[in-house]
């Protein structure tokens, strides 16, 4: 029988690209990072959309508000940071990185290496939702079909090309899924992977067995924590390898995506953002990724994408000021 009691806390990570502090570790460490590490920098790893604060986080917590009040605690993981419209509130709790990161290379500007810890945090709960704040709820979440017998993780829509080694040209979730086969075809000869790769969605996780998997492909953990900017060498471990290990153990399915993504940077944003609004409360997720890259904060698709947001989301959550 499913578990309707069980608590499901929420994970996100958060950066306010617009502390100067901030701004001032990240030119200062990309200048040191491009001396030995210039050849390995990922496509847009440095780009000004990679780290933009549009008004997500907060949009994202009106979603989670509405579709899913019955959360657990909420972990916003930063960097000696505090979103300046968030309230004290006992339901969330902010996890500076060095409260779970070792202090080897810190500071640290790839999701793919801080994300690689959240299963560190904490008092986190056995079962939780791992959210980019780009990627949010669009209808009432049912954590039983999420959680219970199988995890749910979802393919993107298109396939990529057969590749034997990671590849310094093409985009970060491409190379995740080639290192993904390489890893688990070498150890597992009845593995049969799928040349696709994972989409930008809610991933659900249970925390006892990430610490297993962390034991066993202790490897690509290492790598990817290796570096403290985005590199084709060190693809992303959680959100593609360890689907792929679920799945292949038999906790997890991995399924063909129904959800809606949208680009910031596309040049058909009003009508994707129509649809969105046509959609909405309708599709278990959607995301809005930014990819208006280094574009000016005041772009006007970023304010379109705003603006779309306050007319679906025009009530404050609990844990605004």
């Amino acid at each position: 029988m499913p578990n309707s009691d069980i608590q499901i806390d929420i994970v996100y990570l958060w950066v306010n690209s617009n502390d100067k502090n901030w701004q001032k570790k990240r030119r200062e460490s990309f200048e040191t990072f491009l001396k030995t590490n210039n050849d390995d920098v990922a496509l847009y790893a440095n780009t000004n959309g990679r780290f933009r604060d549009n008004g997500e986080l907060n949009f994202n917590l009106r979603c989670l508000e509405k579709f899913f009040p019955d959360h657990g605690q909420i972990y916003i993981v930063t960097d000696e940071q505090r979103p300046e419209w968030l309230v004290q509130n006992k339901r969330v709790t902010i996890i500076d990185h060095k409260n779970i990161i070792p202090k080897k290379i810190n500071p640290i500007f790839t999701s793919a290496h801080i994300e690689s810890y959240i299963h560190h945090i904490p008092n986190l709960s056995e079962k939780f939702f791992y959210l980019n704040d780009d990627i949010f709820f669009g209808m009432p979440v049912d954590k039983n079909w999420w959680f219970d017998e199988k995890l749910k993780y979802f393919y993107d829509k298109e396939s990529h090309d057969e590749y034997n080694e990671l590849q310094p040209k093409l985009l970060s979730p491409i190379n995740s899924s080639i290192q993904s086969k390489l890893w688990l075809k070498e150890r597992y000869e009845s593995y049969k992977h799928q040349n696709i790769a994972l989409a930008h969605a809610p991933r659900p996780y249970r925390k006892s067995l990430l610490l297993e998997i962390e034991k066993e492909a202790m490897d690509l953990f290492n790598k990817v924590r290796s570096t403290n900017f985005r590199s084709w060498k060190t693809p992303a471990v959680l959100v593609d390898f360890v689907p792929r290990w679920l799945e292949y153990h038999g906790y997890a399915k991995i399924r063909p995506s129904n959800s809606l993504y949208i680009e910031s940077g596309s040049n058909e944003i009003e009508m994707e953002l129509d649809l969105l609004k046509q959609k909405f409360g309708k599709i278990p997720f959607f995301c809005i990724n930014d990819t208006c890259d280094n574009a000016n904060a005041l772009d006007k698709r970023l304010q379109l994408v705003r603006k779309q947001m306050e007319t679906l989301l025009p009530n404050k959550s609990n844990f605004e000021i």
